[in-house]
């Protein structure tokens, strides 16, 4: 991957996860399903910082999206209406949109970019959730043996 698309990728992953809930959110399920010891629990969560769980993202975005598709996500998760959409999405919050911020977002799902990234959300969420069990299990040494849902965080 080229650093300009490297970079893209973690200017979408600031969009989409504004707020860094995708770490709180991590350290959260992974601390309560997996056997860590004290001194292991207290580097991961010290180590699981929103650069991290960003960097993550970097493989799983470069392989499903070109630069171009990045861009077109950049473009509409930066606008007043993406902006708004990732804040109550993160927040696992019901949105209220107007009428054409409604309309904005229904545009966004029906151009090539937008239906590709509503296809892979789950599998994205999935291997995401999958590279921070690898990066747990290289600190103790040991399979978490977590059970994944891709369904349970978008």
């Amino acid at each position: 991957m080229n650093s300009s698309k490297e970079s893209d990728i973690k200017k979408l992953v600031q969009f989409i996860d504004p707020h860094s809930q995708n770490v709180e959110w991590l350290k959260t399920l992974f601390s309560t399903v997996t056997p860590l010891k004290e001194n292991e629990r207290g580097r991961f969560l010290e180590e699981m910082n929103a650069d991290m769980v960003s960097a993550l993202y970097y493989p799983i975005y470069d392989q499903y999206f070109s630069h171009d598709e990045i861009k077109e996500l950049i473009k509409f998760y930066s606008s007043k209406t993406g902006c708004k959409l990732a804040r109550y999405k993160s927040n696992n919050i019901p949105a209220q949109f107007m009428a054409g911020e409604l309309e904005e977002i229904e545009q966004f799902k029906k151009t090539r970019t937008g239906k590709k990234y509503n296809s892979l959300l789950d599998k994205i969420t999935h291997q995401h959730v999958e590279s921070v069990e690898k990066y747990i299990d290289s600190l103790t040494g040991s399979s978490t043996g977590y059970q994944k849902d891709p369904g349970t965080h978008t």
